[in-house]
């Protein structure tokens, strides 16, 4: 770990994606690159143990929990990836000011579901027919094994090109991505975003099919925003270690 992580003031909480993916998909290669060692990270209901029903705003609860017990120790950075970017975005609106110093928001869902469904569109679209078929029967499953083999079939169209991304335990639970799906209704955080724009870092993958084009069709404008870009594609930051943590250093992230 560099000097300039071991070193950061006030905790730092990740946001895993989904909804409904196991955390340890970042957790294991962040603590294994010794970039996450002081970091918290919030599990999803319903992601460990048995599943239990959940809904968007279950989730955003406990969410919202997990950061306020951190927020004890000082005003806490919010590292969001992918549909995270929902969540990260509901607790700035919702903690009391001063709660969250800052958010990044990694390879982000766009902040509409409009944007949300045309992303996740985009990433089947990139699907052969063949993985398309096999994946479809999968999701009305609830075992662990069909999480998994389902997220293995679509992280070819997450990455978008080869890549040595290394092993993940991608292991995504059917019941909390449908559960959350059906309960998020037809949100819009534009608002938000700009409310809270001097607070936000937002990154791109170059071959990531949640892309900053993508983005900012459904936000508008990013020219007010913080936004960097790194190699690669949905997974980009657990790709590029060091220009992942290049982006935090260089926001004060330590």
């Amino acid at each position: 770990m560099s000097d300039s992580l071991q070193n950061r003031s006030g905790p730092l909480v990740f946001l895993g994606g989904g909804p409904g993916l196991a955390v340890a998909y970042a957790a294991e290669p962040l603590r294994r690159a010794d970039l996450s060692r002081d970091w918290a990270f919030f599990e999803q209901p319903g992601c460990s143990g048995e599943p239990e029903p959940v809904t968007a705003d279950s989730v955003r609860d406990a969410a919202a929990a997990f950061v306020a017990g951190r927020a004890g120790e000082g005003p806490v950075t919010l590292v969001a990836h992918s549909w995270g970017a929902w969540l990260a975005l509901a607790l700035l609106d919702r903690l009391p000011a001063g709660t969250i110093a800052r958010s990044v928001l990694l390879h982000p869902a766009p902040p509409t579901r409009a944007g949300l469904d045309a992303a996740v569109t985009a990433l089947f679209g990139r699907l052969s027919p063949e993985a398309m078929g096999r994946a479809a029967p999968l999701m009305a499953r609830t075992d662990p094994e069909a999480g998994r083999t389902i997220m293995t079939i679509l992280l070819p169209a997450y990455c978008g090109r080869e890549t040595d991304l290394p092993d993940l335990d991608l292991a995504l639970v059917p019941p909390v991505y449908h559960g959350v799906s059906m309960s998020l209704g037809a949100y819009d955080q534009r608002a938000v975003v700009a409310a809270h724009a001097e607070r936000l870092t937002l990154v791109f993958g170059e071959a990531d099919v949640f892309s900053q084009r993508l983005y900012a069709q459904h936000y508008g404008d990013l020219s007010g925003l913080d936004v960097a870009t790194l190699p690669g594609g949905h997974f980009g930051f657990l790709e590029d270690l060091a220009g992942f943590e290049a982006i935090l250093r260089e926001r004060g992230i330590r």
